[in-house]
Formats: structure tokens, C-alpha cells, sequence
């Protein structure tokens, strides 16, 4: 069996690496995303590893993944009682809308990329040895590896934006579930809804270390790989073809890359899947059928 190759960022790059969506039930994740052709991950819990013990103290959250071939989208749920910070804000952002509530973006060294967000006026949570276990490919029970570093859960309207390092790619890009039948191979961009683009995109400049630049409409951010843009409410429709967005600060969109257009959309019809918007140059499916975030869906270049 092929693997598919992992493309993490090099040093200096910057790339946006997932989504998260918050939700009350992962079964509905698989239904809802099972009918949009993501194969989703088994669930897993998330745990910190002790810097000096090494114990894994639980977070108080539970994920699933579709994976694609660069980057994810990811689904966490709270785990009945648990008070943890990360399962406050889940609670509080789910009490808001359910959807996308969580920006991720990667790095090589998440450890000297805290070093620059410090000096850069961010204020950081202590960094997060994250772990969970997996079954890796062989069938063999294995650890997923990650370096998180979260901003202050205040500090960002837009939700919970955080930069990570993988330490183990091979655990979690495996094969058997990456995304096929759907033709769509990886994550683009996040399309944040917002009163003040301006300010929203100052904060995420700050954080990427990348600049922000006026558009036709609103804000954008240009990463390494993928893209934030920020649009003012009355300009979602004219911007996306969507509607039915929560209010602002909202993720209203996520976009994402088809090696072959003419398949995704042949395949969201065998599904009976709706299309808000159906051209040569997009597809768009609404967000009551993505649990709450639009997917703008665009030929690879």
C-alpha cells in the first residue's frame, strides 16, 4: 500500500495545520462527515505529559480526525466531569455555536516559536506536552506526539489559536484514513466572520508572524501553506454564496483543496448532499451540513 508522504513545515515556516470543531457528540461528527466522504479517527483522549514525571494527566477532552493529505479537520467533545481550563472553553464557545472553534497552525520548533510569540506582546498558556494514544498502522498500540502552544484563552475572539510541532507524523497521517472517495486533499484557509477585520487580523499577524493585507473585501493572512481571511458579516454572502453564519467573532468558513472538482461534486450528489454554490471555480456546502462551518471547496492549482 502507497503511504502518502507527510509535509510539515521546514524552520521559519509557518503553516496552517487543522481546524476544531467543538461539538456535544462525536457520533454525530461521524454520521454528519461520514456522508462528505472523511473516514474519521477512532476517539481518542488528550493528555499532558509531565515535563519531569512523565505521567499523562487528562485534559478533560476527546477527538476524532478527518484527515486529508495536508493538513485536518478535527472534532473534540468535553468529557462528562471534568472542569479543566480546556473543557471551560469548550463549554463557554459551544454555548455560542456549535461549529469551528479552534485555529491551528504548525511549526518545526514550537519551543523557539513561544520564544517569539513572548516577545511579540502574546500572552501564553504554559506549553503542553500533548499526548494520546493511537493504534498505529501495523496494529500495534502506539503514542501520538505533539508540542502545543496555546495563547491565552481570552486573548483571541476568534476562539482558541494555537501553534504546535508534530513529533510523530507517521501516527497520525496514516493511510487508511485519509480522505479518497471525496477527491478533496487538503485544508486551505479559515474564514473568520468579524465586526472589526482590521483588528482581528492585527491579532492573528502578530501570532503567524506573517502580515495582513486589504482584499476586495476584508482581510487576509498568507501563510506558508493556507490562508485566514476576515470578513465583515454583511459581506459573507457576496464574499462565500453562504448564508445562515453564526454571529461575529465567528470561523463562518473553512476552505479546502479537490486534486479534481468534477469528482467532489460528483460525489456530494451520489450523497444527496446539497450544494450552495455549484460552479466551475467552487463548491460550497452550507454549514447545516457541516455541523456549522461553511466548506468552500476549490481545484488544487
Amino acid at each position: 500500500m502507497a503511504v502518502t508522504p507527510v509535509h510539515l513545515p521546514g524552520p521559519g515556516e509557518i503553516y496552517l495545520d487543522h481546524v476544531g470543531w467543538y461539538v456535544p457528540d462525536l457520533d454525530q461528527v461521524a454520521e454528519a462527515f461520514g456522508r462528505l466522504g472523511f473516514p474519521l479517527t477512532p476517539t481518542a483522549l488528550h493528555g499532558d505529559a509531565d515535563a519531569k514525571t512523565g505521567d499523562i494527566i487528562l485534559q478533560g477532552s476527546a477527538n476524532r480526525l478527518a484527515m486529508l493529505e495536508n493538513g485536518y479537520l478535527e472534532f473534540l467533545t468535553d468529557l462528562d466531569g471534568t472542569d479543566t481550563p480546556v473543557t471551560r472553553h469548550m463549554r463557554d464557545r459551544m454555548g455560542q455555536y456549535i461549529g469551528v472553534h479552534l485555529t491551528a497552525f504548525s511549526v518545526a520548533d514550537a519551543e523557539s516559536e513561544a520564544a517569539r510569540l513572548e516577545t511579540s506582546g502574546n500572552t501564553l498558556q504554559p506549553t503542553v506536552n500533548l499526548r494520546r494514544s493511537v493504534e498505529a498502522a501495523d496494529g500495534s498500540q502506539a503514542e501520538a506526539g505533539f508540542t502545543v502552544i496555546r495563547a491565552g484563552f481570552g486573548q483571541f475572539p476568534e476562539g482558541r489559536i494555537q501553534t504546535l510541532t508534530h513529533l510523530t507524523p507517521e501516527h497520525v497521517w496514516q493511510d487508511r484514513f485519509i480522505a479518497r472517495d471525496n477527491a478533496i486533499t487538503g485544508l486551505s484557509e479559515a474564514v473568520f466572520c468579524v465586526d472589526d477585520t482590521e483588528a482581528s487580523a492585527a491579532r492573528l499577524a502578530a501570532f503567524t508572524g506573517r502580515p495582513a493585507r486589504t482584499t476586495g473585501r476584508g482581510m487576509e493572512i498568507s501563510l506558508d501553506r493556507g490562508k485566514l481571511r476576515f470578513v465583515r458579516p454583511g459581506d459573507i454572502g457576496p464574499a462565500l454564496g453562504i448564508s445562515g453564519t453564526p454571529g461575529p467573532p465567528a470561523t463562518a468558513a473553512v476552505g479546502l483543496v479537490s486534486r479534481d472538482l468534477k469528482q467532489s461534486r460528483d460525489y456530494f450528489l451520489s450523497q444527496n448532499i446539497p450544494l450552495a454554490v455549484d460552479s466551475s471555480e467552487r463548491l460550497v456546502i452550507g454549514a447545516e451540513d457541516a455541523l456549522g462551518a461553511a466548506l468552500v471547496i476549490r481545484a488544487a492549482r
